[in-house]
């Protein structure tokens, strides 16, 4: 199983995720951070996966999971997960 390198940026992300959905629903919150990483996992092992977004950086791509995009790429033989952002989110830069 290939493991996928979260940025700061993208914790942080995966953080906010946990606290606001932990608002509502405690044990929600957990699982859909569970699911994310488990995303992240599965693009690990097809980096070719999410539609390219070049205007974002070089091997940049998105998938979602739910109402999330999670921007990532494949660098230096390993998937980065550079942020996981609320889907409708204007994103013109990481």
């Amino acid at each position: 199983m290939t493991k996928p390198f979260y940025t700061v940026a993208a914790i942080e992300d995966l953080e906010e995720i946990l606290v606001f959905i932990a608002k509502d629903k405690p044990g929600a919150a957990v699982d859909w951070v569970a699911r994310i990483e488990a995303k992240c996992v599965a693009i690990a092992g097809a980096p070719e996966t999410g539609q390219q977004m070049p205007q974002l950086g070089e091997n940049v791509r998105a998938s979602m999971l739910g109402r999330y995009m999670i921007f990532h790429r494949y660098m230096s033989g390993r998937l980065e997960v550079l942020r996981v952002i609320p889907g409708g989110s204007e994103v013109t830069q990481l």
